[in-house]
């Protein structure tokens, strides 16, 4: 097969300290252009790397007809119509986290996607962990019943909401505090809690039925403080809590627990390690191996994906879902109301 053509959409700092770099350490892969409404950034970062074209626009890109496949890195608000003008034109696309801040648009790109035939992976890291499909097959088969899935994520995003009116720092491996503001759809739940929920949502092939919520701003206008009480769809029940606030020296924590009738799973997100309790009091331990933040692997998959190589370990229909969640969860934490979640439509 001839080296697959991707274009990257957004020369922000992931898609300059990490797509980039992923992209071409990639055999078979050739990145063919940058697009970014801001020229003078984006021509940098092609001359950095070594890009041919740059453009300004998607229409523009698109229409220049030089790419197989889009990762889009853009701010969450910008997600769907660029991801969505990429499979109409038939290109496979890797939309980074969170997938779009609506259900009704992440449903739209999925039907989009598979009505078309193309490839549609979302920016979840978590999910190339190499312990990560043992987690999907253990809890979908291996724990009895599904009881109850606990979701602690906590970080330190929170100073990132408070300068999200600060210009952006230009250096390539900063993030850009203008990502975490309202505008662009910022927040823990979009740009935090997403990382678990979109873990839970693929491990346990399961859609979030209806969920309560509290939140809180911290005098912020985006979310910083989560919490929420929900029921999946097909049985089990959940509960999450998320903080953009940590104190110095604090541990940060992403962890999820699966409680099923037979055995529980502990799956520690930040090292990728995971603990199956069993009812004897038995204790396996699986270690993560490959690095434990694996950044550059959903590019990489990415590629790897349209040439025929490997799963889509972070598929569309999960992140979907996630999405769903994340959209009912903050409604709910408005109106102070148990929010029913959207669900998906069947495959076909």
């Amino acid at each position: 097969m001839t080296a697959v053509r991707v274009a990257l959409v957004g020369t922000g700092w992931w898609a300059t300290a990490i797509h980039l770099p992923a992209l071409q350490e990639c055999s078979q892969t050739e990145v063919v252009a940058v697009c970014d409404p801001d020229v003078p950034r984006a021509q940098r970062v092609a001359d950095r790397y070594a890009v041919a074209r740059v453009f300004a626009s998607v229409d523009e890109l698109i229409a220049a007809g030089i790419a197989d496949a889009v990762i889009v890195a853009t701010p969450h608000a910008t997600h769907y119509p660029i991801a969505a003008a990429c499979l109409d034109a038939g290109l496979h696309v890797l939309v980074e986290k969170t997938m779009t801040l609506t259900a009704a648009d992440a449903f739209a790109l999925v039907a989009k996607a598979e009505n078309a035939g193309l490839h549609l992976a979302v920016g979840y890291t978590y999910q190339y962990a190499s312990t990560a499909p043992f987690v999907q097959e253990t809890v979908q088969s291996g724990i009895g019943e599904l009881v109850q899935v606990v979701v602690e994520f906590t970080s330190n995003a929170g100073d990132l909401y408070a300068r999200a009116g600060d210009p952006d720092d230009e250096r390539p491996d900063t993030p850009h505090p203008s990502t975490y503001s309202r505008a662009n759809g910022g927040g823990q739940a979009h740009t935090q809690l997403t990382h678990a929920m979109g873990m839970a949502c693929w491990a346990t092939g399961r859609q979030v039925a209806e969920v309560s919520a509290f939140t809180n701003g911290r005098g912020l206008d985006v979310d910083v403080d989560d919490v929420a009480a929900f029921r999946f769809s097909g049985g089990g029940l959940g509960v999450a809590a998320s903080t953009g606030t940590t104190v110095n020296g604090q541990e940060v924590r992403h962890h999820i627990r699966y409680i099923g009738t037979e055995r529980t799973l502990e799956q520690n997100l930040l090292t990728g390690d995971v603990r199956v309790l069993s009812a004897d009091g038995g204790v396996d331990m699986h270690r993560a191996e490959g690095g434990t933040y694996r950044s550059a692997r959903p590019s990489q998959a990415f590629v790897e994906l349209i040439r025929g190589v490997g799963p889509n370990l972070s598929p569309a229909r999960p992140a979907a879902a996630t999405v769903a969640f994340l959209e009912a969860m903050l409604e709910a934490a408005r109106s102070g109301l148990r929010v029913p979640v959207p669900q998906l439509p069947s495959v076909g």
